[in-house]
């Protein structure tokens, strides 16, 4: 196949006019047959699609790139290949663009404290402050964080139809895409395919992103999900670099959601295998399943902190401080004071209660004693047939009795209890 190199360099210069081609080597692509030409600005990359998916995604790339266009390309710290030119090949197409310099890395080899961790901070913060209008104006999706929630819930759902996931896993998937709150973020712009195959380093820092299919409006925990497979303390150390450069939101659910999307790739895998009726996929998918179960991660930390509520950390309360408004209490302590005086004055407390003159108390004493001997000596009787026959009640009589006595005319003994006579009890 030595000739393959050479075809896909004259496809080259039929795409790109006035292209020289000095150079050719064949490029490892398992859905391109690929090769990199050196042409009179560098090295180019001509790639032609294997399969139908492979041109697709090969067309949502080309969408992407052309989306980029020089302003937001301005606002990134690294090179984004350009697309170049295409002609025909056969079924399908060549596409020609610029080739990035730099190298891969293993994301197996990241660890908290490595030199990456800034780079890929500040790489993520940079990508999710693009403006929506990249999306808009270049025809990408955008989907809402409703829209995002709906598509993992259908994923659950579909993978829960095969009978194949673990219940216990199933169950915590479930729970996170009914936990309304970990739903309450702002979609950014994300690159919707980030790993470490898409990134290209140099001396400690990322020089090139590759793999641009999937650019649009979306969640940005999608874009650190991949991070997951170098460890949850490799995940931590970005998260708390990229926090700064960003305003996150919660930290907390962008964890989690960015650990569901990471357990989702595998059912994505079964639902590949099972659609594709690859049994070989569909075991290892099955074999990655049963070792979520023992390894319940994030998720599993997550939803156990939501059941022993845990305290909020200090980023978190900072972040609801701010958003709690601000409430003007309107009663003073002054005002409450007042009505503890008030409630003093005219309820039990007798503080400020000012006591009669002598000379009232002792002029009102006598009309009081007078009408008291009046009401027992008549008995309750009397006042019965009184009442029958028209006549004034005992109440009305005292009430007359009061407006022809003098005002304020009482002594103490009025508030004492006499002994009533035998005599003047009903009898039988």
């Amino acid at each position: 196949m030595a000739s393959i190199p050479f075809t896909l360099a004259a496809l080259a210069t039929s795409a790109v006019p006035g292209l020289s081609v000095f150079g050719v080597r064949a490029h490892d692509d398992d859905s391109f047959v690929a090769a990199v030409i050196v042409g009179d600005d560098g090295e180019l990359l001509v790639r032609v699609p294997r399969s139908q998916p492979a041109e697709v995604l090969q067309s949502a790339e080309l969408l992407g790139l052309a989306a980029l266009t020089a302003g937001p390309r301005s606002r990134l710290p690294f090179r984004v290949p350009a697309a170049l030119g295409m002609t025909r090949a056969g079924d399908t197409r060549a596409v020609v663009t610029t080739l990035l310099p730099g190298e891969l890395f293993e994301t197996a080899d990241l660890t908290e404290d490595a030199l990456l961790i800034e780079p890929i901070a500040e790489m993520l913060a940079a990508i999710h402050t693009l403006p929506h209008t990249v999306a808009s104006e270049g025809g990408l999706p955008q989907r809402t964080a409703q829209d995002l929630r709906l598509a993992a819930t259908r994923i659950i759902d579909r993978a829960e139809a095969t009978r194949l996931v673990p219940e216990t896993v199933l169950r915590r998937w479930t729970r996170v895409v009914e936990t309304a709150e970990l739903w309450d973020f702002e979609p950014t712009m994300v690159h919707g395919s980030l790993d470490a195959e898409q990134l290209r380093v140099d001396d400690g820092q990322i020089v090139g992103v590759i793999g641009w299919s999937e650019l649009s409006v979306g969640d940005p925990a999608s874009d650190l999900a991949w991070l997951l497979t170098a460890g949850t303390e490799v995940l931590e150390s970005v998260l708390a670099r990229y926090s700064r450069a960003r305003n996150v939101g919660s930290i907390s659910s962008l964890r989690t959601r960015a650990a569901l999307y990471y357990e989702l790739e595998v059912a994505r895998w079964l639902l590949h295998g099972t659609e594709s009726h690859d049994q070989s996929v569909v075991d290892d998918a099955v074999s990655m399943l049963d070792r979520l179960v023992g390894r319940p991660g994030i998720l599993g930390d997550t939803l156990g902190a939501q059941d022993a509520r845990v305290p909020l950390d200090e980023d978190e309360v900072s972040a609801l401080l701010d958003e709690t408004p601000e409430v003007n209490d309107l009663l003073s302590e002054t005002a409450a004071y007042e009505a503890l005086d008030e409630d003093r004055m005219f309820g039990m407390d007798t503080d400020f209660i000012e006591p009669l003159p002598e000379d009232d108390r002792g002029a009102g004493a006598g009309a009081h004693a007078g009408k008291r001997e009046a009401e027992l000596t008549a008995g309750p009787s009397a006042a019965g047939v009184g009442e029958a026959d028209g006549a004034e009640s005992p109440d009305a009589a005292a009430d007359a009795a009061a407006e022809e006595e003098p005002a304020g005319e009482r002594n103490e003994d009025e508030h004492l209890t006499e002994p009533i006579d035998p005599k003047d009890l009903p009898r039988d």
